[in-house]
């Protein structure tokens, strides 16, 4: 090997504690549903070969002052953000599988999610 030349790749094990996965699910939780992350538990398990992530966490949802001011798309219900309760989990779902399999190489074969509550979510700059 010549000088300033290194291998592409090196000799080596890399792993992701259990706990680093929970964390990992949780904080994608947290901004997919735009909630607090220390506002969500989570837990991940493997199931036959893929993960299996439960989440616990409130439902942030825009005051309805502004969502008189804000135009509809009734269109875009893939934004976890948009949409009835339940459209909303479909579309975390879809999220947090994606993210994960990203970012730790893992495959979700289930997203279970329990609403504990409800949250106000404010959009507007506090000053």
């Amino acid at each position: 090997m010549s000088a300033g030349t290194l291998e592409a790749t090196r000799a080596g094990h890399t792993s992701i504690s259990a706990g680093t996965m929970t964390r990992l699910a949780a904080a994608i939780a947290a901004d997919a549903f735009k909630v607090p992350l220390r506002d969500v538990r989570a837990g991940v398990r493997d199931g036959q070969g893929q993960l299996s992530v439960s989440l616990a966490l409130a439902l942030a949802i825009t005051p309805f002052s502004e969502i008189a001011r804000t135009p509809r798309d009734p269109d875009n219900n893939r934004n976890p953000g948009v949409g009835t309760v339940f459209q909303r989990a479909d579309a975390a779902r879809a999220v947090i599988a994606r993210r994960m399999q990203e970012l730790a190489g893992s495959s979700v074969g289930r997203v279970d999610i329990r609403f504990t509550g409800v949250q106000m979510e404010s959009r507007e700059r506090v000053q």
